[in-house]
């Protein structure tokens, strides 16, 4: 019961009940560094508005730290001051302000140091300057405004060795007011400064020092502005356009970079301001506009320059000359492409569906060859199925017996060896069969609907045919189907072959004076496969003309 009552008197503190809440950027620790024996002012980060109220607690602790100044750690004026600091006195604190919007906490780490070994300073704790050498520099003693000490001379120390600021070096360092000027500023300069002050507290003297690292650097070279646009280039724009040009200038790093265009003040033309940016990896940019309302004959081949540069180094310059465009031949381009790509494709599809036809005219033109001399006495053997008698069925013999003859030899002028017409009586068949096919450019085979009794041809033709066609590749098939065939099971196996690489041609229709005409499709895709016939004109062939 008297927990709980305890509890809530402390929620009823505004500063109490702000340090159960989560702290404000409690991922953050300050840091407050001093000398040891020296006093220590820490300041509550970050500074609070006039009207903020501060209390300062050690860190884990609820009690407030004493506003009694007769002690040695107390708080005044929103610091914590510890009058002199010790050792012992490490560790965290935690301030806790309150305003009308609230309140917040910080913790604070307080580090209490020793000078190094035979030095003045602890190189850890040296505050870091960096000067650019000039006539004169100004080091301040960092770091001591909250101490309200009186305005008097510092003493100063360069390397834990006194300056004289008196005597023949007084006019090469001046000190006033906690501050050290030096003149005629060299690389010597460098070093490490220590400044020396006091502080009056409860009639004892306290003293204060800061250590500076400071380096004196070379004053960078005035060098001249880099124009990364235009770059002495010509530009096409179309006349009367309007055309706006962008001057980009990388600052040279010392001094106000000056960007401007030098070019006519006509009021078409219209100069715009410098725009400043800086990149992501710390460079800067300027950007500089030029606008054309539109573009004359008078801009054309002119050298539009523009000039940059920092006030004390010279400018830079570079320029852009406007130009006509280019023809432009893209659109010719496109079309001659996409006729080209339509002849093309029109070609292939004409090749593809007129094959034939474009093969047979222009075998029949002047510009074809001769019908070949290669000593062949036949132009084609005719193979076909008989029984085992010998015969064949009425219309395979009509079909190669008659029609045959009568359109590739009468009407086209080729020569043809059937047996059984083209041989004489009492020869030794297979000499015949053996000794035809040898003097032949082409096989044709007639195929038929194939019958139990039927074969194709003589056992000892076909294996020469084949041989012949398939093994020395001297002869090239033409199969023929008399009807159409739906079962090739019962074929032989070099037919099957022959059948899936080339194809077959398939007669249609009746036996008909109009079907023996060679300028049918049929007849076309024969004389298509045969070698070219020779040329001979019309009066010396008998076509049979029709509509087809």
């Amino acid at each position: 019961m008297l927990g709980q009552l305890f509890v809530l008197l402390l929620l009823k503190s505004p500063v109490l009940s702000c340090m159960f809440q989560p702290a404000h950027n409690s991922s953050s620790i300050y840091r407050c560094y001093i000398h040891e024996g020296e006093p220590v002012f820490c300041k509550c980060p970050p500074v609070p508005s006039v009207d903020s109220n501060i209390t300062w607690f050690r860190n884990g602790s609820q009690t407030a730290i004493s506003t009694d100044t007769q002690e040695k750690i107390f708080q005044e004026n929103g610091y914590l001051k510890i009058i002199p600091a010790r050792r012992d006195d490490n560790g965290f604190f935690t301030c806790v302000f309150q305003n009308a919007e609230g309140c917040q906490q910080h913790i604070i780490e307080l580090n209490v140091f020793q000078n190094d070994d035979g030095l003045c300073y602890n190189f850890k704790m040296l505050y870091p300057f960096e000067y650019f050498q000039s006539e004169s520099i100004t080091i301040q003693c960092p770091d001591i405004q909250a101490y309200n000490i009186a305005a008097k001379s510092a003493k100063w120390y360069k390397d834990c060795k006194p300056l004289n600021l008196a005597g023949g070096r007084s006019k090469y360092y001046i000190s006033s007011n906690n501050e050290l000027n030096i003149n005629n500023v060299t690389k010597e300069d460098s070093g490490n400064y220590t400044c020396e002050t006091s502080l009056m507290h409860r009639g004892t003297e306290y003293k204060i020092t800061r250590s500076m690292n400071c380096i004196i650097t070379a004053t960078p070279e005035a060098r001249k502005s880099n124009i990364i646009y235009p770059t002495n280039n010509y530009l096409s724009v179309e006349l009367g356009a309007p055309l706006t040009l962008t001057c980009k200038v990388e600052e040279s790093g010392r001094g106000i970079t000056i960007v401007f265009w030098n070019y006519s003040d006509d009021e078409r033309v219209i100069e715009g301001t410098n725009e400043n940016i800086v990149t992501a990896d710390g460079k800067r940019f300027v950007y500089h506009n030029l606008t054309f309302l539109s573009v004359k004959e008078e801009d054309y081949n002119q050298k539009i320059v523009c000039e940059a540069g920092p006030i004390d180094a010279d400018s830079s310059e570079a320029y852009v000359i406007l130009k006509y465009p280019d023809p432009n031949f893209q659109g010719p381009l496109i079309a001659i492409f996409a006729v080209g790509a339509f002849f093309i494709i029109t070609s292939l599809i004409v090749v593809k569906f007129f094959k034939v036809d474009i093969v047979l005219w222009y075998r029949s033109s002047l510009f074809s060859r001769p019908h070949l001399n290669d000593g062949k006495a036949y132009d084609s053997y005719i193979m076909y199925p008989k029984n085992a008698t010998g015969n064949s069925s009425y219309e395979m013999d009509l079909f190669v017996l008659k029609i045959l003859p009568d359109v590739l030899e009468t009407q086209c002028a080729y020569r043809l060896f059937i047996i059984g017409r083209d041989d004489l009586p009492g020869q030794a068949m297979a000499d015949v069969v053996d000794e035809a096919i040898s003097q032949s450019r082409r096989l044709i085979i007639v195929l038929g609907n194939v019958s139990n009794e039927s074969t194709l041809g003589e056992d000892f033709e076909q294996k020469i045919a084949m041989y012949d066609a398939l093994i020395r590749n001297k002869l090239k098939v033409i199969l023929i189907e008399l009807e159409k065939i739906t079962d090739y099971s019962c074929m032989p196996e070099s037919i099957k072959y022959i059948k899936q690489k080339q194809g077959v041609v398939r007669w249609k229709g009746e036996f008909t004076e109009a079907s023996l005409s060679p300028n049918t499709r049929f007849w076309k895709n024969i004389r298509y496969r045969m070698p070219p016939a020779p040329r001979q004109s019309d009066s010396e062939l008998h076509y049979i003309y029709t509509e087809d």
